[in-house]
C-alpha cells in the first residue's frame, strides 16, 4: 500500500471517529435520565410501594362471633383516619380484613397468613388478646409493626414496669393496660362500694387471667380478702359445680371479666343457688355489649361493668359528628375512639417512616416505623395526649363503673355512671 493510500485511510477513520462520537453525544443528550431509587439501609427492611400501587394495611380485628360488630366500628375509625388525611404522600391506602377469631389459633393462622405478603406495610389491631400473643410474635419476627385498641393484657407490655411474659417488639397499643383496669376494679369495689370479701373466676385466657390477677394484687393491697378463685374453660356449659363451690365461702361480689356466652351459663348458674341470691356481679369489656344485654336477659339486672370512660371534648364530639354522617348513626361500642387513636398514631408513624423516590416509588422503613412510636409523646388523641413507653403501652388509664338496670339498653346502661377511676 502507498504512503498516500495509508494517510487517506487514516484520514477517513479520523473523520468517521468524530462523527459517530458527535452523534453519541447528540443521542445521549436527546434520551431521558434513567430514574434511580435509594438503597434501602434500614435494619428491618424496607416495603417499596411501586407507582401507581397502593400502600396496604391490615386490619387484624374479629370478624366472627359477637365481637364482629365492634371489629366493624375500628375498621370504619381506620378508613375515616386515612379519608380525613388523603392517604400516605398523596398515595391510596388499601385495608385488608383478617378475622382473628379471637383465640390464639384465629391469631396465629391469620399473622402466618399477613407474614408471607411482603406488601402488607402495618396492621391495625390485633382485637383479642388471645390472638394478640402468637400474631405478635409471627408479625414481629417478621418485621412489623401492630397497633391495638382493644388488646389489654399485661403479659403483651408490662406488669409492674416489667416486660410481660408475651411481649413483642413492634406491639403497641392505645387501650389501657389492664393492670390500671384491675386496680380500677379493686377501687370500685373497696373504696366505692365498701365491700371486703369477694370471689373471682377467670377463662384461663390472657386477658381474663391478666385482669383478674391485677385485680386480685390491687384489692389485697387495700386489705380485701379473696375468698374463692375458680376457672373456667372456653367451651363450657355446666356452671353448677363452679356457682356450688362459692356458696361455703360467703363471697358479697363475684368478679367475672371472662366471655360470652360462658358468662351466661355461669351468671345463670350462680342465679338458681338460693344462698348466692344477693351476691354482686361485676365484669368488664369482655361481654358488656348489646349482644350480652339481650341474651342474658333479667339475670343480669343490676349488674356491674368497668368500661373505658371516654373524655368529652372537642374533637370526640366532631369525631362523632363525622361517623354519623359517613355511616348514618353512631358508634355502639366504647373502644372506637381507641380505635381511631391507634389509627392516627400507625399513620403518624408511617408519614414519619415514608420517602418519595425519583422513580415514583414510595419507600417505607420498618425500623422507622418502629422507632416513631417508640418516641411518640403528648400526641393529641381522642381519649387523651398519647405518650408510648418502652413496652408499647400508649393509652390512658380512665375507667368508669356502670350498672345495667331493669329495660336498658348497652346505650343507656353506658351512660349509668357510678363512679370514675381516673388516676
Amino acid at each position: 500500500m502507498k504512503i498516500t493510500d495509508i494517510l487517506r485511510f487514516r484520514a477517513l477513520r479520523f473523520v468517521l471517529g468524530l462523527l459517530f462520537g458527535t452523534l453519541a453525544v447528540v443521542m445521549s443528550g436527546c434520551a431521558p435520565e434513567t430514574a434511580t431509587r435509594s438503597a434501602c439501609r434500614d435494619a428491618l427492611g424496607c416495603v417499596w410501594v411501586e407507582p401507581g400501587e397502593a400502600v396496604k394495611l391490615v386490619s387484624l380485628q374479629t370478624f366472627s362471633g359477637p365481637l364482629t360488630t365492634v371489629s366493624e366500628e375500628h375498621v370504619r375509625t381506620l378508613a375515616m383516619r386515612v379519608a380525613e388525611l388523603g392517604g400516605l404522600h398523596g398515595r391510596p391506602v388499601s385495608i385488608v380484613r383478617e378475622d382473628e377469631r379471637c383465640s390464639s389459633a384465629g391469631g396465629l393462622v391469620a399473622a402466618q397468613k399477613i407474614a408471607t405478603d411482603p406488601g402488607v406495610v402495618a396492621i391495625h389491631g390485633p382485637h383479642c388478646s388471645s390472638a394478640a400473643v402468637p400474631a405478635a410474635r409471627v408479625l414481629s419476627e417478621a418485621g412489623m409493626v401492630m397497633v391495638s385498641g382493644t388488646a389489654t393484657a399485661p403479659s403483651l407490655t408490662s406488669k409492674s414496669g416489667k416486660r410481660g411474659d408475651h411481649y413483642q417488639p413492634g406491639f403497641f397499643r392505645t387501650a389501657a393496660n389492664d393492670q390500671f383496669q384491675g386496680v380500677a376494679a379493686a377501687s370500685f369495689v373497696y373504696d366505692f362500694m365498701g365491700l371486703r370479701r369477694v370471689a373471682t373466676v377467670h377463662d384461663q385466657s390472657p386477658y381474663t387471667t391478666g385482669l383478674t390477677e391485677a385485680f386480685i394484687e390491687a384489692f389485697h393491697s387495700k386489705g380485701g380478702e379473696v375468698v374463692f378463685t375458680g376457672t373456667v374453660a372456653r367451651g363450657d356449659r355446666n356452671m353448677r359445680p363452679v356457682a356450688q363451690a362459692m356458696v361455703g365461702y360467703g363471697p358479697e361480689l363475684l368478679f367475672l371479666p371472662i366471655y360470652s356466652p360462658e358468662a351466661e351459663y355461669l351468671i345463670q348458674a350462680v342465679r338458681v343457688e338460693p344462698d348466692l341470691s344477693n351476691l354482686i356481679l361485676l365484669s368488664a369489656d369482655s361481654i358488656f355489649n348489646q349482644s350480652f344485654i339481650q341474651g342474658c336477659g333479667d339475670a343480669c339486672q343490676g349488674m356491674l361493668f368497668i368500661a373505658p370512660d371516654q373524655l368529652r371534648n372537642p374533637a370526640y364530639t366532631a369525631f362523632l359528628d363525622r361517623y354519623v354522617q359517613a355511616h348514618g348513626q353512631g358508634p355502639v361500642g366504647y373502644f372506637h375512639a381507641h380505635g381511631y387513636d391507634a389509627a392516627s398514631i400507625l399513620l403518624h408513624a408511617l408519614e414519619l417512616a415514608s420517602f418519595p423516590e425519583p422513580d415514583g416509588s414510595l419507600r417505607i422503613e420498618r425500623q422507622r416505623i418502629r422507632d416513631a412510636l417508640y418516641e411518640l409523646h403528648r400526641f393529641p388523641g381522642l381519649t387523651g395526649t398519647l405518650s408510648c413507653d418502652t413496652f408499647g403501652d400508649c393509652g390512658v388509664p380512665r375507667f368508669k363503673l356502670i350498672r345495667l338496670d331493669a329495660s336498658m339498653d348497652f346505650e343507656q346502661a353506658l351512660r349509668n355512671t357510678l363512679d370514675v377511676y381516673a388516676p
